[in-house]
């Protein structure tokens, strides 16, 4: 299955209609089993299923990669995908009945402020970066987009290292699932370097703070805007958000010093 399908639409154009096609993101339901029992099911693009699973089960379960990674196991029912896959040594795993929309976290809490205290403390141990860099790394993100750029229905997730200008870049119709496919190719990659920031193609709020905290990300740098709540986490959590950043401007939330390099 693809991430794009071409439907036919009625195209209203100079004040009359004709028939005609158009590309859409594909969405599909996305069920994870482990160890033959139902895990989740999410709403989801089709591609990169493996990185989905990986970044879900790191920043959703706290089930890290083992070293010779998930085999996962892919069927396919309709519209429905299955992913099937055993952990041998990892915890007992709750399911969880509903459909994922956002992150799984906030579906657990009663109180916002039970939010932003379980947000992880992310460690301060990073080179700082030039603003410029984290704007240059968002506009270059687009070029790797060819889903929202056929369809533009697709949002994209990218991290940035510090001794690369490579991107890892993923889309996916979800945020937050675009997020989990990029921390799972970062998994799946065997590289121990830690990511510098977390690049986002829209806004940031809570659910995508938390997941880039889980993974000790000390910085999100987004085209968008930043939620109040993922405001008030990154001050407690010791994160950077960088919002609004494009056209040599940015809105900064957080810790500067020791993370945003200044020129003056």
């Amino acid at each position: 299955m693809k991430d794009v399908e071409r439907i036919p639409v009625h195209r209203f154009t100079d004040g009359t209609f004709h028939l005609d096609s158009e590309s859409v993101a594909s969405e599909c339901l996305v069920h994870v089993h482990v160890n033959d029992e139902h895990l989740t099911s999410l709403l989801a693009s089709p591609q990169h299923l493996d990185d989905l699973v990986t970044g879900h089960l790191q920043t959703e379960y706290d089930v890290s990669k083992p070293i010779d990674g998930h085999d996962v196991a892919v069927s396919s029912e309709g519209d429905d995908i299955h992913l099937h896959l055993d952990i041998v040594h990892g915890p007992r795993l709750t399911s969880r009945n509903t459909v994922v929309t956002t992150s799984c976290g906030g579906c657990e809490q009663d109180m916002l402020s039970d939010l932003v205290a379980r947000t992880p403390v992310v460690s301060g141990d990073v080179p700082p970066v030039p603003i410029e860099r984290l704007i240059d790394a968002l506009e270059r993100m687009r070029s790797d987009q060819p889903g929202f750029g056929r369809t533009g229905g697709m949002h994209a997730a990218g991290l940035l290292y510090p001794t690369t200008e490579t991107l890892v870049v993923r889309e996916d119709i979800g945020r937050h699932n675009a997020v989990d496919k990029v921390i799972g190719a970062h998994c799946r990659s065997g590289t121990i370097t830690r990511p510098q920031a977390l690049l986002l193609s829209g806004r940031c709020g809570w659910d995508i703070l938390s997941k880039a905290a889980t993974m000790d990300i000390p910085i999100i740098a987004s085209i968008g805007a930043a939620s109040s709540l993922a405001a008030k986490s990154a001050r407690s959590s010791n994160m950077t958000l960088v919002s609004f950043a494009k056209g040599g401007k940015a809105v900064v939330i957080g810790p500067v010093d020791g993370r945003i390099q200044r020129n003056h």
